[in-house]
């Protein structure tokens, strides 16, 4: 949708909407070589037409607000695709604007949701450009000049600057209170003051200097011999400025230039950063960079004041920032081949920092929503918190409604819930058959989408699926209001689908997993598969027809195995050839 309108006809004696505005479109019409155009709605103040341009298919409508004293024209172009991105949109819109901007005196821009598009793709871009810059100063200073490298060799006021920022953010985030955050704060244009930046020392044959024990202050009328004529001229210099200064401490504000040109005399320069550092790295000189980057700084502020943005600009824009992105990747890529096995550590803080960053100025921006709406809007780290928080509580209480069984064995696994896994197991310490619970996560981090958890439950034969939900919060800016309003309600469906998958483990165990206890099992091996998982109980056979195993069957691989029968009574042994059972030994041991 763009919306703008012409304020003040020049020349408003003959004005006639109906013809002005069929003499516009015919213009644009030839001008962009359509073969389609049609006004399909006339009205006294509006009138709506349908034009085609290369196969795209617009309405442009016109409105005319009337008064005695002005006229105004507002002209509104939209794209039924609603695609801002469309490039034909932004020929249409340029178009009937250059062709009535001369008839008005004002044009006012209303709406451009192509120039937001734009803006919002740039932006993205700034942050990715601006970002590898700090990390690749903050990589090369690190392993240049060690950890302190900000403290050590920044000016005060740059220091002190930054200091306050980050002081703001720590204390918003308590748990990076102790990392190193300057960069990720610092201006635009201070980044490339950091790469030109210089210190300086004492030159050795500065008059400060103290050769042979020998102090040039101790005769301070007459300077010591030592000195060249040259110099004794400049000693003095400086004598009288800092005595006038000792007289008057406000004299400094006028004599400053000088003083500073007098010190500098007497210094030369230690580390030059781009020299030293940087330029060994980047396949351009410093001019050419900083070219670069005060262009891109004009640019970048352009478009984050919200200022319109056409197609040239969007182009320009890019092209700059690819060109910059390319010089800063490659000097990195470079530098890292370099220092790969040196400083390999340093490398992996500085990234890390940039990741804190990222996350940091998204979790403001979350914040600020938050704050505004009341919704939330959660990162994926923290939707997967969230969901684990729930199934480790569900499978705590599983774990509890099953503690007494001795015969089950009761796992649970620790997921990443980013792919799929296996979470929980209930295995029979006897049968060996086991219930498995998988996570199939679906994790959508975006504002206003949905996350899902599938757990899929399965044992033997059976299988069931049981989803849990989490959708997260969206909002949007209300230009109106000044204030981000909600769209949709941060909300969790995680309650229903975990208590149908405790029922329905709960059903399956007691339905598939009879407590079998040891005395329940033969002392005798199955003789089939050998293996010590015999089932034997002491219940009469019409008892035994209820259960669900058979005395004497295998309950690892089911086959039956023949027990030994009391030759007396008749009852089961529990053993393999036939015999007395205690009771009938008991009984005739009384007799």
């Amino acid at each position: 949708m763009i919306k703008f309108v012409m304020i003040n006809k020049k020349d408003s004696s003959n004005f006639d909407f109906y013809s002005y505005t069929e003499q516009i479109m015919e213009k644009v019409k030839l001008d962009l070589n359509s073969n389609s155009l049609e006004f399909y709605s006339n009205k006294e103040a509006i009138r709506k037409a349908t034009f085609e341009y290369k196969q795209t298919d617009f309405f442009v409508n016109f409105t005319v607000l009337a008064t005695y004293e002005t006229i105004q024209l507002k002209v509104d172009v939209i794209l039924p695709s609603k695609d801002p991105s469309n490039l034909e949109l932004h020929d249409l819109k340029i178009k009937i604007k250059d062709l009535m901007i001369d008839d008005w005196e004002q044009c006012v821009w209303l709406e451009d949701t192509q120039s937001e598009l734009f803006a919002e793709e740039l932006y993205k871009k700034v942050h990715n450009v601006e970002n590898s810059l700090r990390r690749l100063i903050n990589s090369i200073m690190f392993f240049e000049l060690g950890g302190d490298w900000w403290e050590k060799y920044m000016p005060a006021d740059l220091i002190n600057k930054y200091n306050e920022r980050s002081d703001k953010y720590r204390r918003r985030t308590p748990s990076f209170d102790n990392i190193h955050t300057n960069l990720m704060s610092i201006d635009t244009g201070d980044l490339t003051r950091i790469l030109n930046f210089k210190t300086y020392k004492i030159k050795r044959n500065s008059f400060f200097r103290d050769p042979d024990g020998l102090n040039p202050f101790e005769d301070f009328a007459e300077p010591i011999n030592v000195f060249s004529r040259d110099e004794k001229e400049r000693l003095f210099i400086f004598q009288n400025l800092m005595n006038s200064i000792f007289f008057n401490t406000k004299s400094i504000e006028k004599l400053h230039p000088t003083l500073i040109r007098e010190l500098k005399e007497q210094m030369e320069v230690d580390k030059n950063f781009w020299e030293d550092y940087f330029l060994p790295w980047f396949s351009c000189d410093f001019r050419k960079f900083d070219g670069l980057w005060s262009e891109f700084k004009t640019d970048r502020n352009h478009v984050a004041h919200n200022k319109l943005i056409d197609l040239r600009l969007r182009d320009k824009f890019n092209k700059s920032m690819n060109e910059l992105q390319k010089l800063i990747a490659d000097a990195e890529e470079k530098f890292d081949a370099y220092t790969e096995t040196e400083a390999a550590s340093y490398v992996e803080e500085i990234r890390f920092e940039a990741e804190v960053m990222e996350r940091q100025q998204a979790d403001d921006w979350r914040d600020t929503i938050e704050e505004a709406t009341g919704i939330r809007i959660l990162d994926e780290s923290e939707i997967i918190y969230e969901f684990d928080e729930h199934l480790s509580t569900i499978f705590d209480h599983l774990r509890d409604m099953f503690y007494y069984r001795s015969d089950l064995e009761i796992s649970y696994f620790e997921t990443t819930l980013k792919e799929e896994a296996i979470i929980f197991i209930i295995e029979h310490n006897i049968t060996r058959d086991d219930i498995k619970v998988s996570v199939l996560p679906d994790i959508n981090s975006s504002a206003g989408e949905l996350s899902t958890i599938t757990l899929q439950v399965i044992t033997n034969d059976k299988e069931e699926m049981f989803d849990i939900y989490y959708t997260n919060g969206e909002a949007e800016y209300n230009d109106e209001q000044t204030n981000y309003m909600p769209l949709v309600y941060d909300h969790w469906e995680v309650t229903s689908g975990l208590s149908k998958m405790e029922k329905f483990i709960s059903s399956l165990v007691s339905s598939d997993f009879p407590e079998i206890t040891e005395d329940q099992i033969a002392s005798v091996p199955c003789r089939y598969c050998e293996s010590r998982s015999v089932y034997f109980s002491e219940e009469d056979s019409d008892a035994e027809s209820t259960l669900r195993y058979k005395t004497g069957e295998c309950l690892n691989c089911g086959r039956v195995n023949t027990l030994g029968f009391c030759m007396r009574c008749d009852k089961t042994l529990n053993q393999e050839k036939d015999g007395l059972c205690d009771g009938c030994v008991a009984y005739m041991d009384a007799q």
